[in-house]
């Protein structure tokens, strides 16, 4: 029931650590399938293809991790998408289960499952204390880098996350999107943890990727409410 999307480049060890805790973690009971991007010309191909089971991967060319995203999202044979990086960890038994009750939740399937990322800094910690999920105000940001969404939303809007990005402001526009419908489920107690690591992979997503993605999310402003008009369209039209 869930299709897992992760582009990985640098770090065969962080993605089967991935994969391994989403299973360890998992009820048991919720179908999860793996779909990894790998880069062809990745200098660690050999140590992917020798850890990781073949059915969890496919290779290609070097692209941007949101068209990899879209990608793995229109060959993946379950409903929800769960938008992930190579560097995370599950660290919630059950998280499956929590992510599903969300969706079960909503008639339409349009709306975001945001597990909190561990992260306490900044208003996400005073949250905690609701009972997930807890519905994200527009005024309120927390840590939720990796998230689930239906592929109601990829068939409402035609991609799953954002394509005019490259790499950054996935989660922040998503995040925004889902706060304008009042549809952004925060998981107060679901943990999916990343550690940011400064390695071969982080320096191919600075320097003017950064700077590129940094002047799109500037000018993206009437984008994101076609998005929303777009969605309450899909929801008001939508039969059960």
């Amino acid at each position: 029931m869930i299709s897992i999307l992760c582009p990985s480049r640098g770090r065969p060890d962080l993605a089967r650590r991935m994969i391994e805790t989403a299973s360890n973690m998992s009820s048991k009971t919720v179908e999860i399938e793996f779909l990894l991007y790998l880069n062809q010309d990745d200098p660690h191909i050999n140590r992917y293809t020798k850890i990781l089971n073949s059915k969890h991967y496919s290779i290609g060319q070097h692209q941007s991790t949101c068209l990899s995203w879209n990608q793995l999202a229109e060959k993946a044979k379950f409903d929800i998408l769960f938008l992930a990086g190579d560097d995370i960890q599950f660290e919630t038994k059950n998280w499956d289960l929590n992510i599903v009750n969300v969706f079960e939740k909503v008639p339409d399937k349009i709306c975001m499952a945001a597990p909190f990322d561990g992260n306490r800094k900044g208003n996400g910690n005073a949250l905690l204390v609701n009972d997930e999920p807890y519905i994200l105000k527009e005024n309120e940001q927390v840590g939720s880098p990796h998230f689930a969404l239906h592929k109601n939303w990829m068939k409402a809007l035609g991609y799953f996350v954002p394509p005019f990005f490259w790499h950054f402001y996935v989660d922040t526009y998503t995040q925004h999107v889902a706060k304008k419908l009042g549809r952004c489920f925060f998981l107060t107690k679901t943990i999916v943890g990343a550690k940011k690591l400064l390695d071969h992979t982080g320096k191919l997503t600075r320097g003017h990727v950064a700077l590129r993605d940094d002047f799109v999310w500037a000018k993206v402003q009437r984008h994101l409410d076609t998005d929303v008009a777009k969605l309450k369209e899909f929801i008001d039209n939508f039969k059960n």
